[in-house]
């Protein structure tokens, strides 16, 4: 590559390459997720899955012990976890601790940035997720929205991930300040994460959600997509986020508006959200 072209051709040149590669949804996340919405899916069979991979264990038992599922005795195994959480919760457990490993980078700047995208996406699919039970659309769009919502912003985390090892790979001098960082991020990470999910054969849903989650106009049909962007709004709301913006009010958002998401359920979803970064932390 010439060394003339701008960080942000190096960083699409990677992406459309396939140099960069991110186990964005590996085999065992994919079959918990599946799992969760069935109404006849066999307990035993995502307890196996999740104590094929040590990490899972640990953080599901960790999540799972936290004060925001407020048990009272210790759980000390992944079937005493199912039965006080429910199949469905401890699925998603597992599968946000599947993506959490990648949220890491070398450099200390880039490192700082990809720590704090970490619980904006799980805290905005737990919340995508919750919003749609509580509507009750439905389990499959319930696991939609969830994985939507941990999905949604996987462009800033590929685009910080290629600027790392760009960073590692070039020699001499990188000037590379926060600033160009986050008129990239901003310019680029909806374009970003479609065109990666797509290399990835990732289901439309989610590379739809990954491109078109700030778009100015939405389908009111796409009730996952817009229980992402609502959620977002809150995470951003609340200061989980790379942009916090306190002055959002979410009661005067037409995503709120079209999922008929009133005051009270608004105010639970922000304690939720709050609530819930306690588990995933």
């Amino acid at each position: 590559m010439s060394e003339n072209l701008s960080l942000l051709d190096r960083i699409l040149h990677r992406v459309e390459s396939g140099e960069l590669a991110l186990p964005v949804f590996n085999a065992a996340a994919g079959k918990l997720q599946a799992l969760s919405v069935r109404e006849d899916a066999d307990p035993r069979e995502v307890t196996q899955l999740i104590l094929a991979d040590q990490v899972l264990v640990a953080e599901v038992l960790r999540a799972a012990n936290s004060s925001f599922f407020g048990g009272l005795a210790q759980i000390n195994t992944v079937r005493s976890a199912i039965v006080r959480l429910g199949l469905r919760q401890v699925a998603q457990l597992a599968v946000l601790a599947s993506h959490r490993s990648e949220y890491d980078a070398r450099n200390r700047l880039l490192r700082e940035m990809i720590e704090r995208l970490w619980p904006h996406a799980s805290a905005t699919a737990m919340a995508s997720g919750w919003l749609v039970r509580r509507l009750g659309f439905g389990r499959e769009l319930e696991s939609e929205a969830f994985v939507g919502g941990l999905l949604h912003d996987v462009g800033k985390l590929v685009i910080l991930r290629a600027i790392d090892e760009i960073k590692t790979a070039e020699k001499g001098p990188f000037d590379l300040s926060a600033e160009l960082i986050n008129e990239i991020l901003d310019a680029a990470h909806c374009s970003v994460g479609f065109s990666f999910l797509k290399r990835w054969d990732i289901p439309s849903v989610y590379c739809e959600i990954a491109r078109d989650h700030h778009a100015a106009e939405f389908h009111p049909s796409k009730i996952p997509l817009i229980s992402v962007r609502l959620a977002n709004n809150a995470a951003a709301k609340m200061g989980i986020s790379l942009k916090p913006n306190p002055n959002i009010i979410l009661s005067a958002l037409p995503e709120a508006q079209c999922l008929n998401a009133n005051d009270i359920l608004l105010a639970e979803l922000e304690i939720m959200m709050e609530d819930s970064l306690v588990a995933v932390r």
